[in-house]
């Protein structure tokens, strides 16, 4: 535990970028996993391969593990899985490919590590890999540490400065803010932050769980609420759930509350009859609210007017 407090120490004060600081954090990381050899590699998105920053391992190893390990199966399933990896970890049909081909069977490895380190808007930029001769190392609270360790390492490797928290403005332009980590805990992020939006029947709620299984991020929405109230909605990925923040704003276009309920159902592809028993108010009626939503949309006719729902990304409660 001391050894891996020092090593944050010297992550936050230097970082690890420079050949010279590569090489002192990697003398730390030693003191934390007791392994034969380890090596720190960042990742470059421009040539698709790591470039290792300070290794103890054969110089073909090395060359192996930038130029070669991103490739392999075994390294997606570990990069996916977000948590340190060791081979003992794997079931014996998953032990194979090119890692144990051409490093870890040669090389007499019996036991080792892999971490894969992401920055904190979720970039992967990294990775730390240590690799053992004694069966019995690493253990259980070696593991902890370094994955208590990622953070810190993650921003020691990231070449892009860190960005301002997507939290910062939190109530300063009527801004509030949810985190969702699972359907059933949202942790409320500042005073005015409304969980109702994220929970059923609110449409909002199918969006942020299809987002914790995967999906990809929506651009910015819309929300109509229940009550009748417009909501602005971004919506950001983050390793702890999906981040929520929350705004009330004017309906677009001049656009009436009831005016964005007749264009959800255009949108949704309803005849006017069906918009206006959903709505209950007559066909008649529902025809004039189109004829509105038209005219200020700009829009020349119900395909056109539902682009418009979908630019906005419309959801109505």
């Amino acid at each position: 535990m001391v050894a891996a407090r020092e090593l944050r120490s010297f992550l936050r004060r230097h970082g690890a970028r420079s050949s010279g600081s590569a090489g002192a954090v990697l003398d730390g990381l030693a003191d934390v996993v007791p392994a034969d050899c380890v090596a720190l590699s960042r990742w470059d998105p421009a040539a698709g391969e790591h470039r290792t920053l300070a290794s103890s391992y054969p110089a073909a190893v090395t060359t192996l593990i930038d130029r070669r390990m991103h490739t392999d199966r075994l390294f997606t399933l570990v990069r996916a899985g977000r948590q340190a990896v060791r081979v003992r970890d794997l079931a014996p049909a998953r032990r194979r490919g090119e890692i144990f081909e051409r490093i870890i069977v040669p090389q007499g490895f019996r036991d080792g590590v892999t971490l894969c380190l992401f920055a904190a808007d979720d970039r992967y930029v990294g990775m730390v890999n240590a690799s053992v001769l004694d069966a019995r190392h690493p253990d259980d609270d070696t593991v902890a540490l370094l994955e208590l360790l990622a953070p810190d390492l993650a921003a020691a490797l990231d070449p892009v400065p860190v960005p301002a928290p997507r939290t910062a403005g939190l109530g300063a332009d009527g801004t509030d803010g949810l985190l969702v980590e699972r359907a059933d805990r949202v942790v409320v992020l500042s005073a005015g932050g409304r969980p109702e939006l994220v929970a059923p029947p609110s449409p909002l709620a199918g969006v942020v769980t299809d987002v914790l299984a995967g999906a990809p991020v929506p651009g910015p929405l819309l929300l109509v609420t229940a009550a009748g109230g417009v909501v602005g909605v971004d919506l950001h990925a983050t390793a702890s759930g999906v981040l929520v923040l929350h705004r009330a704003v004017p309906p677009p276009a001049g656009l009436t509350v009831r005016e964005l309920h007749v264009l959800d159902g255009v949108a949704h592809g309803l005849s006017n009859p069906e918009i206006g028993a959903r709505l209950g108010i007559s066909p008649r009626t529902v025809a004039t609210h189109v004829e509105h939503v038209l005219a200020k949309t700009g829009a020349r006719n119900r395909v056109a007017a539902a682009r418009s729902a979908a630019r906005w990304g419309l959801l109505v409660g």
